[in-house]
């Protein structure tokens, strides 16, 4: 039978051993698109209006193997100071629908958080590029997976586009197998209030 002294001493030593084990457990993996630098001095203002998804690279499989469904998607964006309130357009079926999202400040202009709802995590957004006038390149991270996209005010993309996309590709440690370029034509702009989804509402 052990002593009081002697039980004490092992409820110690087990203790200490926990605590040891605990201060060894490696730290979390660093944030994908923690490494991400956005556009300096990002303004909202100018990058507001209008913009075409041109190109997504992702290791999504579902977007892999849906990939040929992709239909022409057009963002609509407005600035509420620091953050931006975005409209995406995409046909379903053949019929126009529109996604209403917050991108949300984060305090560091050109990082945005945007909020999931349900059960779904929330979505980091980096605007890694853009000269506003013609391209932009975004960063978004959901559950350590980085994707980008390429937008262009208009078609076609310019090769200035098309090689900062490639060079964010690789950045994300992505491959031209990753790549998914959506069709040019085809885009809706409005849609009837019966097709709205709002994530803006909480």
């Amino acid at each position: 039978m052990l002593t009081p002294r002697t039980a004490l001493f092992l409820t110690l030593l087990l203790a200490g051993g926990s605590l040891s084990q605990r201060a060894r457990r490696p730290p979390r993996p660093a944030s994908p698109i923690s490494t991400i630098q956005p556009k300096a001095n990002f303004d909202a203002q100018q990058f507001a209006g209008t913009w075409l998804l041109v190109a997504v690279a992702s290791s999504c499989r579902f977007l892999q193997e849906q990939g040929h469904r992709a239909e022409a998607t057009l963002l609509r964006v407005a600035a509420q100071g620091t953050a931006m309130a975005v409209s995406t357009f995409q046909k379903l079926d053949g019929i126009c629908w529109q996604v209403r999202q917050l991108y949300s400040d984060t305090g560091v202009p050109g990082r945005f958080l945007l909020r999931a709802r349900g059960a779904r995590r929330a979505v980091d957004v980096v605007v890694g590029e853009t000269d506003y006038q013609g391209f932009a390149v975004l960063y978004l991270e959901q559950k350590q997976r980085l994707s980008v996209k390429l937008y262009t005010r208009s078609f076609p993309a310019s090769d200035s586009a098309l090689s900062a996309f490639e060079q964010g590709t690789q950045r994300a440690n992505l491959t031209e197998g990753h790549i998914l370029f959506f069709p040019k034509y085809g885009f809706c702009e409005a849609t009837d209030q019966f097709h709205i989804l709002d994530e803006t509402r909480r």
